[in-house]
Parts: C-alpha cells; structure tokens; sequence
C-alpha cells in the first residue's frame, strides 16, 4: 500500500483517538490535515493547476486547496467539496476557536474517511497503470 496512504489513515486513527479521549481540538486538527493532505494528493494524481501553482510557489494556502476541491468535486463527485468543507470549518470552529464537541466532530468524520478511499483508489489505479505500462515496455523489449 502507498505510504502517502497510510500516512492519511494513521492521521484518521489518531483522530479518532482524540474524539475518544474527548479532546476535540486535536481531533479536528487531525482531520483537517487528512482532508489537506487528501486534497493535495489527488490534485497532484489530476495534475491540477492548484497543485503546480503550489509546487512553483512552494507552499498551499486556503484558497488554493479550496478551489483545488471545488475542481475535484467535478472530477469525483460532490462528497469531496463537502469532506473539504467538513474538515475546513472543523478546522476554524473546532481548533481555532474550540467550539465544537467530540460527539459533533465524530457525526461528520465519515466523510473525510470517504476522502481516503477515494485517495487510495485512485494511488492503486496509478500504480497499476505504471506497472501495465512498465510489463508492456519490457516485452516490447524483448519481441
């Protein structure tokens, strides 16, 4: 499995954790970064102008992830822009200004494990097609 996939899993379990713990802030935190990371990986898969304006710049900024969702909204489906806007206000109202309760932050964090699937479906599409492309090299190789 892909470790940038693992990475965005072991976030989400951390998450959870704090949701247990009843520690909210860190909880939303956690699944703000998943979200962010989540949105930067598929935007680098779909090759998005977002992504290449980050490389360039060399840093993400809110509106840039933002518009970066909005466009893997159309590519994916509508649950992307919504996980994005989950994890963003979970990020303002639950680290920023801690007001939101673990009980609210657990209803909403099933959408940003959609987010991971959709991550790790599309790492394994790339991986395949790689090694599809890699065998069928080799054995133009040797015809």
């Amino acid at each position: 499995m892909n470790n940038r996939v693992e990475d965005l899993k072991r976030r989400f379990r951390e998450a959870l954790e704090h949701i247990n713990r009843n520690d909210p802030v860190q909880a939303t935190e956690k699944l703000y970064k998943v979200a962010e990371k989540a949105v930067k990986i598929l935007s680098e898969i779909n090759n998005l102008p977002g992504h290449k304006k980050a490389q360039k710049e060399g840093m993400w900024w809110s509106k840039l992830l933002d518009k970066a969702a909005r466009k893997l909204g159309k590519i994916y489906g509508e649950e992307i822009l919504d996980a994005w806007k989950t994890a963003f206000e979970y990020h303002q109202k639950g680290f920023h200004e801690e007001q939101l309760t673990a009980e609210e932050i657990l209803e909403g964090a099933y959408k940003i494990e959609e987010l991971i699937r959709i991550v790790e479906s599309e790492t394994e599409k790339r991986s395949k097609s790689r090694h599809t492309r890699s065998e069928n090299q080799k054995l133009g190789k040797e015809i």
